[in-house]
């Protein structure tokens, strides 16, 4: 793998080109955080863990990266994506692999602030990718360690 890491915001403006380009992406994510399989949703409303567990859980999403409290467990497709009249993202589409029994239809919906918070990798085929952002791929890469978490195998 060779990462090119983004701010969200850039990363959602090329999903957002290549879907409506007609062009599905790669997407890994930490799947299992505030998934209500039944319904398909990934949505972290879905689930009021700190009033049933009387805490709050104050990691921000770096801070569950570098504890292993969170990481890819999981590859899918994104195919489409809900806009505002703003041209801001609302919800996202994936087509999952679990079989059209699980989720909606096989797919699974997720929120935008659960894409900020539990989507770890994207591949974005290079005609969406911005001039600045592709010269970065002309720079010597930062090798990461086999115990790094970006660099764990998806399960």
């Amino acid at each position: 793998w060779r990462y090119v890491n983004l701010p969200v915001e850039d990363i959602k403006k090329m999903a957002i080109a290549s879907i409506k380009d007609s062009t599905a992406m790669y997407f890994s994510c930490d799947v299992t955080k505030f998934l209500n399989r039944d319904k398909g949703t990934l949505d972290l409303n879905n689930y009021d863990y700190e009033s049933l567990m009387g805490t709050t859980f104050g990691m921000n999403k770096k801070q569950r990266v570098q504890s292993f409290a969170s990481g890819s467990s999981h590859a899918m497709t994104l195919v489409a994506v809900d806009l505002d009249d703003s041209g801001n993202p609302i919800k996202w589409l994936l087509e999952n692999s679990w079989g059209a029994t699980t989720g909606y239809k096989g797919h699974l919906i997720m929120t935008d602030r659960w894409f900020d918070e539990y989507m770890f990798r994207l591949v974005v085929e290079k005609k969406y990718v911005p001039k600045k952002i592709l010269n970065i791929l002309s720079q010597t890469p930062v090798r990461l360690p086999a115990w790094d978490p970006m660099f764990a195998p998806e399960k």
